[in-house]
């Protein structure tokens, strides 16, 4: 696996669009993916989505991720991921089991997991087919409810300290521009994002300020 993917990470589902239609949800998904995000997770959340509905989306927007050449990651769906033939799976701690993830797409795709402190990052050394890690949160965020005490930059050099296969990293949770120099020197191989792009009212000029920053750290 190429760990550059991992510099640009951008997660969403159209629930972190409150204000757009289904069709300007797709067409800012879209334009973020033109602007230079190295992977794009598929996170549908929107309740009021049927199965078929989150199924036809999930398609028109991984076909939009192949012709842009921007790996499509499905969150926590594998049966989603293998219909539209998804580039990977991502999966948490309280998802299904990373072993029968990896059991059902090893050699298909790509296998991220999250951990969220040491114990967790010393657990994911024994499985066999793991990928990559999303470690974090690394410092609080509002786009997911349940999510973990954050671990700070202490607890996040703590965590990869136990990363003995040297698994690539990416860091995530409530990560702004201004957190970039001090993730990349931590040893992480990119940063995760939500609202920094799904709230910008620039995207472009967000995304070329995230390319500058890991450039010239």
């Amino acid at each position: 696996m190429n760990k550059e993917f991992l510099q640009r990470y951008f997660v969403a589902g159209s629930q972190n669009f409150p204000d757009l239609t289904l069709p300007e949800y797709e067409e800012r998904i879209a334009l973020i993916m033109q602007s230079g995000i190295t992977a794009y997770q598929f996170r549908e959340k929107n309740p009021t989505l049927s199965f078929d509905e989150k199924q036809a989306l999930a398609m028109r927007l991984r076909e939009k991720a192949r012709e842009l050449a921007v790996p499509f990651i499905v969150d926590d769906d594998v049966a989603l991921a293998i219909a539209v033939e998804a580039d990977g799976i991502h999966v948490g701690q309280d998802d299904m089991p990373i072993t029968d993830v990896v059991a059902q797409v090893a050699g298909q795709m790509i296998v991220g997991l999250s951990v969220r402190n040491k114990a967790e990052m010393v657990a994911a050394q024994s499985v066999m087919g793991i990928d990559y890690l999303g470690v974090g949160p690394v410092f609080a965020t509002t786009t997911k409810a349940d999510a973990a005490t954050p671990l700070g930059l202490d607890g996040l050099a703590t965590t990869l300290n136990a990363n003995a296969k040297q698994l690539p990293t990416v860091a995530i949770g409530g990560i702004t521009l201004e957190d970039l120099p001090a993730l990349h020197q931590s040893g992480v191989d990119g940063v995760s994002v939500i609202s920094l792009l799904s709230e910008a009212p620039d995207v472009r000029t967000v995304i070329d300020e995230m390319k500058e920053q890991w450039r010239t750290l």
